[in-house]
């Protein structure tokens, strides 16, 4: 009973965080139209929101590489998402550069791919490591995630938008829902790398209680024992 009232305590919190980062990322594109006005630019409450999104995702990766046979998976999703970030920040290097950005994003994704397989038995903990994240909800997360991101950059083609609004085709509106798509994509990302996380630390957790009990319950039985031999008898 205890257990089940656990599950379903755990389900609600997911439930309510992702509540919360859906209706964070509507109201980021309400600031943008109704007060910034910002029209969605590369500085807007929506692109930078994204930003900051994706920094966090590809960090609590990166903090989860570091549990117990997770280094190889952590590091090679956190790379992906980083990849990803870089990707939304080409205003910046557009300075120096038309498409600058994909040099940072190789190097990037080369050092991950080197940390995470550049030992002997990579491959093996990195397979190991995706088939035990495949069974955990953050995987389901983040498979939504990314398909919402998908669905978001299909449905932002400007001929689809052009055929649906024709003579009052408005490229607000088709970067408003496009990037407000995108957001919601980040959203239920973040949503599942933070709830991996925290499931990889109780994990971690339980396995150090356990493992102080199996290492205290002898020397209590020694004690005990020593006890008993101390006994006067009757």
């Amino acid at each position: 009973m205890n257990n089940d009232l656990q599950l379903v305590k755990s389900a609600l919190a997911r439930f309510g965080v992702m509540l919360a980062l859906t209706l964070f990322s509507v109201a980021m594109v309400f600031v943008d139209i109704f007060i910034a006005k910002t029209d969605i630019l590369e500085t807007s409450f929506t692109e930078v929101s994204q930003e900051v999104m994706l920094a966090l995702i590809a960090g609590l990766f990166w903090l989860s590489a570091r549990e117990p046979g997770q280094r190889g998976v952590g590091i090679l999703i956190g790379g992906f998402f980083a990849c990803m970030l870089i990707r939304e920040l080409d205003g910046l290097f557009d300075p120096i550069s038309h498409s600058f950005w994909l040099w940072p994003a190789l190097l990037t994704a080369g050092t991950c791919v080197y940390r995470a397989l550049g030992y002997k038995g990579a491959w093996r903990d990195v397979v190991s490591g995706l088939a035990r994240f495949s069974l955990r909800p953050a995987f389901g997360f983040i498979m939504a995630g990314l398909l919402a991101l998908i669905f978001s950059r299909l449905f932002g083609m400007g001929s689809l938008w052009h055929g649906i609004l024709q003579e009052g085709y408005a490229r607000l509106a088709k970067t408003t829902v496009e990037e407000g798509v995108e957001l919601l994509a980040y959203s239920i990302c973040l949503g599942g790398a933070l709830d991996y996380f925290l499931e990889l630390r109780r994990d971690l957790s339980r396995f150090d209680d356990l493992t102080e009990l199996q290492i205290s319950s002898p020397a209590k039985a020694r004690r005990r024992a020593a006890a008993a031999e101390l006994e006067p008898t009757v």
